[in-house]
């Protein structure tokens, strides 16, 4: 920011006094013309007064960054360099980050991981921050957070390497909040999360989920038709205000914001639709399905268009958020899940169809191309899948 010499600062108290303004900005609403007659300046003298309260009012010079500085990016790193590559290097502050996944995906375990990463040195890729969790949906994990947070430190800094790095540290910088319905959310949103924000010291932002109270109309069966499509009306505005809100908040203070989404059902359109579909091929084997060839071979890929899922809220909230990760879960194949296949016959299946896979996508992003890759749940949290576990 441009810092006033003497003779500047007079010249500003000058003309802030003869206009009778109490603020730079208030001087700058008036005609030119007007100013420099109200203020007593002349032309040289009024350019300079000019310029000046407009680089008061409006710093433009400090919002201004040279190609090299955009080109050193800051990200938090996820813990397993694997999937950082996966994601163009993590989850870049300044952004706004979807996670969606179905029930059980490891949703909520990976924004806790990355509740742990945004506090560690940035010398490993952390953001050297505190957090923010808003939790909608029940009670904060704080047993799997302090589980985690150990393994998770050794992993990425090395064991020993952060003594000071300890799981009460890790639990003493979360800021959580939880928040049991819509009102108290955007209360939080318009006055806890903005206070917490202006210290400065936060780099992660993270709300599991935003769905959970702006997904559906609650009281739906006891509104007319109308009020509930204004429902839903609100429901957008109320969306696209916190999305702008969110991108002003990650530019202004440095920090990401991590939302998490659901997923809602989609059904085929058109008659007949569903039997001419192509058959879900990531989902374990169903009591219908017994045809063991319709299962997955090594190399699959997994799909939420193949299960029939799509992330809630819509294009609209799409259009909001900069990158999109995706969770899969593939629960593993046994017969006691499977009345119609008899032992002898799930116990020749591939060792791969008989336990459980994850996989984690970068839908869309605009750091890196469409690309996934197979994870695997640990007590440290999600890992790269090693080769021999993903074949």
């Amino acid at each position: 920011m441009h810092t006033p010499t003497d003779e500047e600062q007079a010249l500003l108290s000058k003309c802030i006094a003869k206009v009778g303004c109490e603020e730079a900005h208030q001087c700058l609403l008036m005609p030119y013309a007007e100013f420099l007659r109200t203020a007593g300046l002349g032309p040289e003298e009024g350019r300079r007064a000019w310029e000046l309260l407009s680089r008061l009012a409006y710093p433009w010079e400090d919002r201004c960054q040279s190609a090299l500085a955009l080109a050193e990016e800051r990200w938090i790193t996820t813990g397993d360099p694997q999937i950082d590559a996966l994601l163009g290097g993590g989850i870049r502050l300044g952004s706004i980050v979807e996670i969606v996944g179905e029930s059980a995906a490891g949703k909520t375990q990976l924004c806790l991981q990355l509740a742990i990463a945004a506090q560690l040195p940035r010398s490993v890729g952390g953001a050297g921050g505190d957090v923010i969790y808003i939790s909608t949906e029940g009670a904060f994990p704080t047993q799997r957070l302090a589980h985690m947070a150990g393994p998770f430190v050794a992993r990425v800094c090395g064991r020993g390497a952060a003594p000071s790095i300890t799981a009460q540290r890790i639990m003493r910088h979360v800021q959580i909040a939880e928040l049991d319905d819509m009102e108290t959310m955007f209360h939080a949103l318009d006055y806890k999360v903005p206070a917490l924000l202006s210290a400065g010291t936060v780099r992660l932002v993270i709300i599991d989920s935003i769905a959970a109270h702006t997904r559906f109309d609650m009281s739906a069966g006891e509104r007319a038709p109308d009020d509930s499509r204004a429902f839903y009306k609100e429901r957008s505005s109320h969306l696209v205000q916190m999305g702008a809100r969110f991108k002003r908040w990650a530019d202004q203070y440095d920090c990401a914001f991590v939302c998490v989404n659901q997923v809602t059902d989609v059904f085929p359109a058109g008659r007949g639709a569903s039997a001419s579909a192509e058959p879900t091929r990531i989902g374990a084997l169903s009591e219908q399905s017994t045809d063991l060839s319709q299962m997955d071979s090594q190399g699959e890929f997994a799909s939420m268009a193949r299960t029939r899922k799509a992330p809630a809220l819509g294009a609209m909230w799409a259009n909001i958020i900069n990158a999109r990760i995706m969770l899969y879960q593939r629960r593993g194949l046994a017969a006691a899940a499977c009345p119609r296949v008899d032992a002898d016959a799930a116990a020749a299946l591939p060792a791969h169809l008989l336990r459980t896979r994850r996989w984690l996508e970068n839908a869309f992003s605009p750091w890196a191309p469409r690309a996934q890759c197979e994870v695997v749940l640990g007590a440290s949290g999600f890992q790269h899948a090693p080769l021999e576990a993903s074949s």
